[in-house]
């Protein structure tokens, strides 16, 4: 049986690499669970797979530690943060630059930007000065596939603070706090944010702590389903599958990142939320498609390391680990379980502090039968 050594409960947010923190993910692993794993169930130089790969927390501690990495998810927000995170520019001199010579297009841009074709509900967050900058650039770092400076503007999009680009609105999940912060008795906070010192300052944030890494390491990520054909991935040589599933429709994917979504190009997140965020009977298809997938996939004995969560909706708990745990048992396929370690979530850890639906982390072993 193998065993499980993970300490996630100390903090990290002034210890991590800030690469982690370019833009918030609901929902997302924290980076020291997600580097304890890749460094006990793999070897310098294995490849690991993430097919759900989220905020691109296991795709980027594996290439810190030296290990390729092949990453893939079905929410444009995921795939370009994950992009991000694993072809950032050399430094921040370099990040610099390249938002200096975006922003110089980004500006001749700004005359022509239409707003009259924005949703009332997107227009609804910004000033217009502020919404036709922050639409010329975006079409800038998409069409020059500037998946960092993108995501660093993401990541500033929305929030209350003076450093951010829209009228007052939470951070993580966008939502306007008008009642908060009345425009007449906070006037300040809905006028004119100029972009462009403000991403500045995000970039020179991104690079307060960053890693030695190699890059001839090989990283790839894809906007992809999980259940894709094992021959799109066996040219990878995959040594092992780290990943993190949705936890059913506990999180909702798609919805708390609508307005990220909307300036990647997804018009109504509504049909990406069924994707993005399963219900149960969704969910255990899902997982009964991947396993033998992945044991197919998988050399002799290597692992494959899930991280779930025991759910809570509509009144009742739904264990989705052991749901998980006995379809691998009753479909008989080539993987065995080989642990299963189960932690408490703190209420600290909470991206909401109401949130009751997910009350512990569970990491399952599995193993292909050598």
């Amino acid at each position: 049986m193998d065993s499980i050594q993970v300490d996630w409960r100390k903090p990290t947010v002034y210890s991590e690499c800030t690469w982690h923190q370019i833009a918030p993910y609901i929902g997302k692993m924290k980076s020291s669970m997600a580097s304890s794993l890749i460094r006990q169930f793999t070897e310098p130089g294995q490849t690991i797979y993430d097919p759900f790969a989220g905020a691109g927390t296991i795709g980027l501690e594996g290439w810190i530690a030296g290990r390729p990495v092949v990453c893939g998810d079905l929410s444009p927000y995921a795939v370009a943060l994950t992009r991000a995170k694993l072809r950032p520019p050399r430094d921040a001199e370099d990040a610099i630059q390249r938002l200096e010579a975006s922003w110089a297009k980004a500006v001749r841009l700004a005359k022509s930007v239409d707003l009259g074709d924005v949703p009332t509900w997107v227009s609804n967050f910004f000033h217009r000065r502020t919404l036709r900058e922050v639409l010329a650039l975006r079409t800038v770092l998409l069409g020059d596939r500037q998946w960092f400076l993108l995501s660093c503007m993401l990541g500033i999009l929305h929030h209350w603070r003076p450093a951010f680009l829209s009228h007052p609105a939470s951070h993580t999940v966008p939502y306007l706090m008008k009642k908060r912060f009345p425009r007449t008795n906070f006037p300040e906070m809905y006028a004119y944010k100029p972009v462009y010192p403000r991403l500045l300052l995000k970039v020179h944030r991104a690079f307060l702590r960053t890693p030695d890494t190699d890059r001839h390491v090989r990283r790839v990520v894809r906007l992809a389903d999980a259940a894709i054909p094992r021959a799109s991935l066996s040219e990878q040589g995959i040594s092992a599958i780290i990943t993190s599933p949705p936890y059913m429709n506990s999180l909702s994917y798609a919805r708390d990142n609508r307005l990220r979504l909307w300036f990647l190009g997804v018009p109504d997140h509504r049909l990406h939320e069924a994707m993005l965020s399963p219900n149960k009977p969704r969910f255990l298809r899902l997982m009964g498609t991947l396993l033998p997938q992945w044991a197919d996939l998988l050399p002799r004995d290597a692992p494959v390391v899930l991280v779930l969560g025991a759910v809570r909706r509509d009144g009742r708990s739904h264990d989705l680990p052991d749901a998980v745990v006995n379809q691998v048992r009753e479909r008989r396929c080539e993987l065995a379980v080989t642990a299963v370690c189960r932690n408490v979530i703190p209420d600290s850890r909470r991206t909401r502090g109401n949130c009751r639906s997910i009350r512990q982390d569970t990491i399952i072993v599995l193993r292909k039968r050598a």
